[in-house]
């Protein structure tokens, strides 16, 4: 990064390049106005910062010459000064500069200036979907883009530009798109499908493109979704600018967020097994089965146990044993459905939550995972586990009350069904199902159900 200082103060030119000898700048120095801008002939920095009182001319002559040069129109000007009055300040902005220092405030410089240096040497990829129908537009903005390493696919209409973000596998980091476009879909329109769309498209950064500047309209794409808004024509710079704000914020939060998912998987998830651990169960089990009721859908709690686990990890170590464990983890995540929630409760202890399946569906579930941990050996070891399920839905609630009762030896009439009660009732049928031999399945405690389907 190149900075120009224009100041006919020697001392204050050595401060401020004493200043900025940490960061990654070329300074060069000028002690005049006119110095300056003869070295602007030839050269195009990436920042000027100049002094008021020049010797030869005041800034504002200064910046009113250099204005005659448009290659240098989007160079940040800093102007520094010792006036702090807002007349002069408010005079400086209308003047063209981009910033105003106090010459004694060095740290504040110092950190616009290395603002403006991630600026100037960030160089980041990124795929972008652009969405224009004027091709002469369509190319002075590609080649902004693609001049910035960027991959641009370019599409004409609402309609184009909706198939490729459902169909392509490779996921877009911007999405630029005029306001009115071919086809039915506008801008607009483009912008809603997206919000409203799946989970791999309703987050991406939005830059809305028009030739109406009116503030009516841009509040309006803003509301609709738009990250940001840039009216036509604009200049290069304040273009790279939007879009690398969008792109750059959209991975921050990505990174936060993936920081947030890191940190919950830490607390939820059992590091052997991989499936949810008994801090997620204390956390939202009830919750689960309580939204469950309240939508009338049915609930069921599977409580499996690995028969003679104990033995298996003292006569065989516990390698053999997390062996084990994870062997019956993965049976129950391959057998998983959409909305289950399988947990490692403790010990050779696993729960599965599902919920909407009926009666039948479930007993052939179970059943089913009973098989596959007998037939998996893993390591050459023989296993097998014993099942026990609660099962409530309106259809057969009578059953589940009646076994709660008998569990409770209670006479009351009302049970509260929850989760607290449907592991107690799963576990009650677990026990049934070991004392008749282990290696069952048994729900709601009737064990015969279950005999019939082997």
């Amino acid at each position: 990064m190149n900075i120009l200082i224009v100041d006919p103060s020697v001392s204050y030119r050595n401060v401020v390049k004493l200043t900025l000898s940490n960061e990654d700048t070329q300074v060069t120095e000028a002690s005049s106005g006119a110095e300056g801008l003869a070295y602007l002939k030839k050269h195009k920095p990436t920042a000027i910062c100049i002094a008021h009182e020049l010797g030869d001319m005041d800034s504002f002559k200064f910046l009113k010459v250099l204005k005659v040069n448009t290659i240098l129109s989007n160079i940040p000007k800093f102007l520094l000064t010792s006036n702090n009055s807002q007349d002069f300040k408010r005079e400086a902005y209308d003047a063209g500069f981009t910033e105003i220092f106090i010459k004694s405030d060095f740290p504040t410089l110092k950190r616009a200036l290395h603002s403006l240096m991630l600026y100037a040497t960030l160089n980041i990829s990124a795929r972008v979907l652009y969405v224009e129908d004027t091709q002469s537009t369509a190319d002075y903005t590609s080649h902004i883009m693609k001049t910035a390493g960027w991959e641009v696919v370019h599409v004409k209409s609402g309609e184009d530009a909706a198939a490729l973000l459902d169909n392509s596998k490779k996921p877009f980091d911007l999405v630029v798109t005029d306001l009115v476009l071919e086809g039915q879909i506008s801008g607009i329109g483009l912008i809603n499908l997206i919000r409203q769309g799946n989970e791999n498209i309703r987050d991406i950064p939005i830059l809305a493109v028009s030739g109406w500047n009116d503030l009516l309209r841009q509040v309006y794409v803003l509301k609709h979704g738009a990250g940001d808004f840039i009216a036509k024509p604009f200049h290069e710079t304040d273009f790279l600018a939007r879009a690398i704000n969008l792109i750059m914020a959209k991975r921050a939060l990505d990174e936060a967020m993936n920081a947030q998912l890191a940190l919950y998987e830490k607390a939820n998830l059992d590091s052997l097994t991989e499936v949810n651990n008994r801090h997620f169960l204390d956390e939202f089990g009830d919750q689960l089965v309580k939204s469950a009721l309240a939508k009338n859908e049915s609930i069921c709690l599977m409580l499996l146990d690995v028969d003679h686990f104990k033995q298996i990890n003292d006569m065989m170590g516990h390698s053999a044993g997390d062996a084990v464990l994870k062997t019956v983890a993965n049976i129950l995540k391959n057998t998983h459905q959409q909305h289950d929630i399988i947990v490692r409760f403790g010990g050779d202890e696993f729960i599965v939550l599902i919920k909407g399946q009926n009666h039948q569906h479930v007993l052939a579930r179970a059943e089913k995972i009973r098989q596959q941990v007998e037939q998996s050996e893993p390591q050459g070891i023989s296993v097998s586990c014993t099942i026990g399920v609660a099962y409530y839905d309106k259809k057969i609630a009578v059953q589940l009350v009646a076994l709660l009762k008998n569990i409770a030896r209670d006479t009351q009439d009302e049970v509260i069904i929850d989760f607290a009660t449907l592991f107690k009732a799963a576990d009650h049928s677990l026990y049934v199902a070991k004392q008749a031999g282990r290696n069952k399945v048994c729900i709601n405690n009737l064990l015969e159900q279950t005999e019939q389907i082997h």
